[in-house]
């Protein structure tokens, strides 16, 4: 598939877990999102469910922004060069009966020839809710804010960072969602991270039935992330092994899982510059595995909405 590749032309709302942290969920969703909108001109929406807010930090470095606190506490140069974001899923998530204003959670990012790239950013403060938004409201706020906006009307995809937990933001998140995709590492505690996830989604479908009658939830598939392996014969052995017996394992044979065929190579850049996006740099190897991923990305979901 050649760039500006053809997908349904209806919003796709993806989210992006693992209930391990460290296998690049926060990476891939940011490097295929931004990637969707650079090189494939779609419109992007990141929605930063993750109290750790990776996501928008990132996001923040790259196109120089700060919440008001932050921006405080700048000189009057850096102030000069940086805006201020009031936007937060705090005000989403904060269990008020009243969705907040469109505006109020949506940070417009940049435009490209009239495709948007926007963000609702993540918070910190949004780790207290977890002790008190436990209810219906916390849990179907998100899917009742795209749906009350129409957001799927202004974007083709939707791309929810999810955190490493079992939390009302998990359920809130797939609540949202139509798809989910789960990086994992390639080790053999991959398998039990899988199949928790899968008893996660079976749970929170079991316990939100009514939501599922009229939606779908589904795995798009598993992206290995060999962050531990080197290109040396005997890991790339080791690499081939470990995947296989993922690949094979009986337990997880249940469920009938996708595995992308393109691995994701993990660049060290991503923790030395919080900034850093590959498709904005002269990457020749990292680029191509990101675009391979993203052109996996949309065979893979073209494949899936001509079976619905």
């Amino acid at each position: 598939m050649t760039e500006n590749a053809k997908v349904d032309s209806d919003c796709k709302i993806v989210s992006f877990i693992n209930m391990k942290g460290g296998v690049g969920k926060t990476t891939l969703c940011r490097e295929i999102g931004y990637g969707l909108y650079k090189q494939h001109n779609k419109s992007v929406l990141f929605i930063d469910i993750d109290p750790q807010a990776n996501l928008t930090q990132s996001l923040f470095e790259r196109y120089s922004m700060l919440p008001k606190e932050l921006y405080d506490d700048l000189d009057q140069e850096a102030q000069s060069n940086t805006t201020i974001c009031n936007q937060s899923i705090h005000k989403l998530l904060d269990g008020g009966q009243t969705l907040p204003l469109k505006n109020d959670v949506i940070a417009n990012l940049n435009t490209q020839s009239g495709k948007n790239l926007d963000l609702v950013p993540g918070d910190l403060k949004t780790v207290f809710l977890e002790r008190s938004n436990t209810g219906s409201i916390a849990e179907n706020s998100l899917d009742k804010f795209i749906a009350k906006n129409n957001l799927t009307d202004d974007y083709d995809f939707i791309f929810i960072d999810c955190p490493p937990t079992y939390s009302f933001y998990t359920t809130a998140a797939f609540n949202a969602s139509n798809f989910y995709i789960v990086p994992v590492g390639i080790d053999p505690y991959s398998v039990l991270g899988i199949d928790l996830l899968e008893q996660v989604v079976s749970s929170i479908k079991e316990n939100n039935f009514r939501v599922y009658e009229n939606k779908t939830l589904e795995n798009m598939g598993i992206i290995f992330n060999p962050i531990l392996y080197t290109s040396n014969p005997t890991n790339s052995r080791q690499l081939t092994n470990q995947r296989s017996t993922i690949q094979n394992s009986q337990k997880l044979a249940k469920y009938n899982l996708y595995y992308f065929k393109e691995y994701f190579n993990y660049n060290s850049k991503y923790k030395e510059e919080l900034g850093y996006f590959v498709s904005d740099k002269n990457d020749k190897t990292h680029n191509s595995n990101v675009s391979k991923i993203t052109t996996e990305f949309i065979d893979r979901l073209d494949y899936l909405t001509k079976e619905e």
